[in-house]
């Protein structure tokens, strides 16, 4: 995704059993990305331990600049599609596969790739890591999907 991101939402899709992420950009374009139970969970883990080596979501939560977020309604805003075009299709990707990396600049650039063909990258700041750490949470909640693990475990590895 080459272009500034707009919005991010992530629904449950009961017929798909699937979570279905929409991402747009500022102009107009939209990613659309199947999240399996399987995916969602890796994909969790990834940004689990991402969020635990930049101090864990009580750190990221109470930045200056989260918190501008949160008070504008990050999380509480209707996803508005303002689409005129689709570069995954309007039928979107099933995601297979992650790569990660982290610049120079701290941004987590995590690429969600299908099995053969064109994936879409995100570029995620502390801030943007910890809103789509909860919008991955909540789709989960939703899906009752009964993960092992503590959908809030960034944060709480103790040191001994």
């Amino acid at each position: 995704m080459s272009d500034q991101l707009h919005q991010i939402n992530i629904a449950y899709i009961d017929k798909e059993d699937r979570l279905l992420m929409r991402a747009t950009t500022k102009n107009g374009d939209e990613y659309r990305v199947w999240f399996t139970r399987r995916y969602a969970g890796i994909l969790m883990d990834i940004l689990n331990k991402n969020i635990n080596k930049r101090g864990g979501m009580t750190t990221l939560g109470s930045t200056p600049q989260t918190s501008k977020m949160l008070k504008g309604g990050a999380l509480e805003k209707p996803f508005k599609p303002d689409v005129r075009n689709y570069p995954l299709g309007e039928k979107g990707m099933l995601a297979f596969g992650i790569k990660t990396n982290v610049g120079k600049d701290k941004i987590l650039n995590l690429q969600l790739l299908p099995e053969n063909g064109q994936g879409m990258t995100l570029n995620l700041d502390n801030s943007l890591l910890y809103m789509f750490h909860n919008l991955l949470s909540q789709g989960i909640a939703r899906a009752d999907w009964n993960f092992k693990q503590d959908q809030d475990s960034a944060g709480s590895e103790h040191i001994h």
